[in-house]
């Protein structure tokens, strides 16, 4: 780890880098995106509703008047309005409510997909430390939280002017109106002020997505030593792959070279290439393979055929196309009938005379 202290995240993060901070919760979520959907959800709801909370709005406030004309309050009485309140609030309250809980959960899994974890809401002590806190405070996404609060509190300020300089000659005419036409009014400009700031806040709400993707993604890049390392875990270490697969070669050339002894004959290059030929009549259905080599295993594999009587024949092109085209174990292609059957024939005539004699 102290050698990765001061290395550059130059490296892109890779699929397992990517997946482990999933897993962690740590992915690219804009809570601006899910504040302008809210906003913009209600801010329909509202737009939808508005004739009915008129009209709910005018019956609930003439009940009022009519309690507040009791000479008293008894229990029942308190009760009965209570109740009028619920009934007022709730069927105007539940549609804001539900669009809201379904729109929060949309715009995250819009953003993140469907994927719950509870490791962010596990305790983090180093979070809690004062001078943790100091550090994100002052930090690139501490600067960008606090440049978002300055454009919300500018846009608010903004529009509450321009809409304060153009109701101005309507606001001075409100006095010789009804009151109905007052509601209606002031429904009209709350109507305007909320779909000014909730285009606002969308426009915000796609800059801030970007600009976190970019700012996780950079969070996840990795050092080299970091790549080196992970990929040690997951493909293990690369020196001691190799050495696998030089134990792996070595055992397979072992049992190789024990099948050189028991070959009908060698058939050399004939210095670079050596292929051993066995022919059984009884269990094989055209000659095989059972070994080949170049240079220090072809060498290695002459050097035992002699050692063993087996007969080692020179036949470059022929050893070159073998050692080629056909693999170990593998019977030898109809091409090579004629030829094979000459160094067969060659090989048997040889330990015919060496019986006889």
């Amino acid at each position: 780890m102290a050698e990765q202290e001061g290395q550059e995240k130059s490296e892109a993060p890779s699929d397992k880098r990517r997946e482990d901070s999933r897993k962690e919760g740590q992915v690219a979520f804009s809570k601006e995106a899910t504040s302008a959907a809210i906003l913009a959800g209600i801010g329909l709801i509202f737009y939808a509703m508005s004739s009915l909370i008129l009209r709910r709005s005018e019956a609930f406030l003439a009940d009022s008047f009519t309690h507040l004309q009791r000479p008293e309050f008894t229990v029942s009485i308190i009760s009965q309005i209570f109740r009028e309140v619920l009934d007022f609030a709730l069927p105007i309250f539940l549609p804001f409510a539900f669009v809201a809980i379904v729109l929060g959960i949309l715009s995250s899994v819009f953003q993140v997909g469907f994927r719950p974890t509870i490791k962010p809401l596990q305790p983090k002590f180093n979070k809690i430390s004062p001078l943790s806190g100091i550090k994100r405070l002052f930090s690139t996404q501490g600067l960008a939280e606090l440049f978002k609060s300055l454009f919300k509190l500018f846009v608010l300020g903004y529009i509450a002017y321009l809409t304060f300089q153009t109701e101005m000659e309507a606001l001075t005419g409100l006095s010789i109106i009804s009151v109905e036409s007052i509601v209606n009014y002031n429904f009209s400009v709350v109507a305007k002020v909320v779909a000014k700031i909730i285009l606002a806040l969308v426009v915000l709400a796609v800059l801030d997505y970007f600009y976190q993707k970019w700012l996780n993604e950079q969070k996840m890049k990795m050092t080299k030593q970091e790549v080196k390392d992970e990929m040690k875990q997951s493909e293990g270490d690369p020196q001691l792959k190799n050495r696998i697969r030089q134990v792996q070669r070595e055992m397979s050339r072992a049992r190789m070279m024990q099948e050189v002894p028991k070959a009908d004959a060698i058939v050399t290059n004939p210095t670079h290439f050596s292929v051993a030929i066995r022919y059984d009549r009884e269990t094989m259905v055209a000659p095989e393979i059972t070994a080949k080599g170049a240079d220090f295993i072809a060498f290695r594999m002459r050097t035992i055929a002699r050692e063993n009587n087996v007969p080692v024949l020179e036949r470059p092109a022929l050893a070159r196309e073998l050692y080629r085209d056909v693999e170990i174990g593998e019977t030898i292609p109809d091409r090579f009938y004629k030829a094979i059957a000459e160094i067969l024939a060659y090989v048997y005539r040889i330990k015919k005379k060496q019986r006889s004699t």
